[in-house]
């Protein structure tokens, strides 16, 4: 059962990473809302949630609620080039989600409940109360508990899935690569502590993972990510930035995806030679395997972790053989936040989404005239500067 269901979730990522972004968006959509519903059950109490009808209700509001902030900046530009008429609001997004969330504050307040008057007075008779001599406030304890729970879940998994979302607009490939990079690298860790393992790497919280596993899967995960950044920079599917939902893809090829000769530090000549051509995103992708090795497995330990202190195997039993959507994606979040922060900072660190061509006509669009006139004079004073020809408003090169 596990091997039939691995295949699926491979298949299903495969097309989805054909289709594109579109497709991508309900996946990571979906997975976020199977994993916030898993981690909001792990302190839910049946026996209390009876009583208590906000209480399951008001998660999945706020869950609503953080979406549409997040979806609404994220997707912003493709949102208004595609259906131009949703600009007034997507302006105004993060007044209306703050509206909401008030609204379920409000609500949550308003549904506080007093003490259970059954539950007290048993307890009273067994001599339950508090240090002041007085009864513990049953079911006020617990909607504060939840409600922190809450604000847990939609910061784990909703707002850190959301970077994911971000980074594919950029371009598919940075969904793409370091997903796969992910998985490779539980895949190696597998067969290379299965192979040579020896030595436990956190024996309290994964007592099967080995320094071995974690080392070797480094090093193949590696070569993996070098080769199929590479692949991927060939296809424009993968490279351009969404800016239409109803128009095909295509863009100028970035100087990210072209190769480029790099020098050869002196001392590694007799090794490496004095170049070497590589494209800028196989660089990236070192940085990427890198952490998909030695960072996220963390976010694995992590859970493993939380799982102990709730008395859990798995999460859920969605994906049988797997457990749940959490036991998946827990390395994956850590990795979502990670790309989002590299890409923003080493891949477009001169304009962050403005760099892309496609982002950047969308950006000069929402000036007015006298700034664009203005911006067209400064592009204009440089492109002189560089020796630049214009004539009739055409820059000739």
């Amino acid at each position: 059962m596990r091997t039939i269901f691995t295949f699926v979730m491979a298949v299903t990522f495969l097309v989805t990473q054909y289709v594109g972004q579109t497709l991508g968006i309900i996946l990571v959509l979906t997975c976020q809302v199977l994993m916030f519903r898993e981690i909001m059950r792990i302190a839910r109490r049946r026996s209390l949630e009876e009583a208590l009808p906000v209480n399951k209700t008001l998660p999945y509001y706020m869950l609503i609620v953080v979406n549409i902030l997040l979806v609404s900046s994220t997707m912003r530009v493709p949102l208004v080039r595609t259906w131009p008429g949703m600009e007034y609001f997507l302006e105004r997004s993060s007044f209306v989600a703050f509206t909401l969330y008030m609204f379920g504050l409000i609500a949550f307040v308003l549904s506080l409940k007093p003490i259970d008057i059954l539950s007290t007075k048993l307890r009273l008779k067994r001599g339950s109360t508090t240090s002041q001599g007085k009864p513990k406030q049953i079911y006020f304890r617990y909607q504060f508990n939840q409600f922190g729970w809450l604000h847990m879940g939609l910061l784990a998994i909703v707002a850190s899935s959301s970077f994911f979302l971000n980074t594919m607009m950029e371009g598919m490939i940075w969904f793409t690569l370091p997903v796969s990079c992910v998985i490779h690298n539980d895949s190696w860790a597998y067969a290379c502590g299965k192979l040579f393992g020896r030595n436990p790497l956190v024996p309290t919280l994964s007592p099967r993972k080995t320094w071995e596993g974690f080392l070797g899967a480094w090093f193949f995960t590696t070569l993996w990510a070098v080769w199929f950044a590479g692949f991927l920079s060939n296809q424009k599917r993968f490279i351009c930035p969404k800016v239409h939902f109803l128009s095909p893809i295509d863009c100028d090829v970035s100087s990210t995806f072209i190769t480029t000769t790099y020098d050869v530090p002196e001392l590694l000549w007799a090794y490496f030679g004095k170049t070497f051509d590589a494209k800028p995103v196989q660089l990236h992708a070192v940085a990427f395997a890198a952490f998909a090795s030695l960072g996220a497995p963390f976010g694995g330990f992590f859970a493993s972790g939380l799982k102990r202190a709730f008395n859990l195997d798995d999460f859920g039993d969605l994906i049988p053989g797997h457990g749940g959507m959490v036991d998946r994606m827990d390395c994956q979040l850590l990795m979502a936040l990670f790309v989002y922060c590299y890409v923003s900072n080493f891949v477009y660190e001169r304009g962050g989404i403005c760099a892309a061509v496609g982002m950047m006509q969308y950006c000069v669009s929402r000036l007015n005239v006298a700034e664009q006139v203005s911006l067209f004079n400064e592009l204009s004073s440089e492109l002189r500067s560089a020796g630049v020809v214009i004539r009739d408003g055409v820059a000739i090169v």
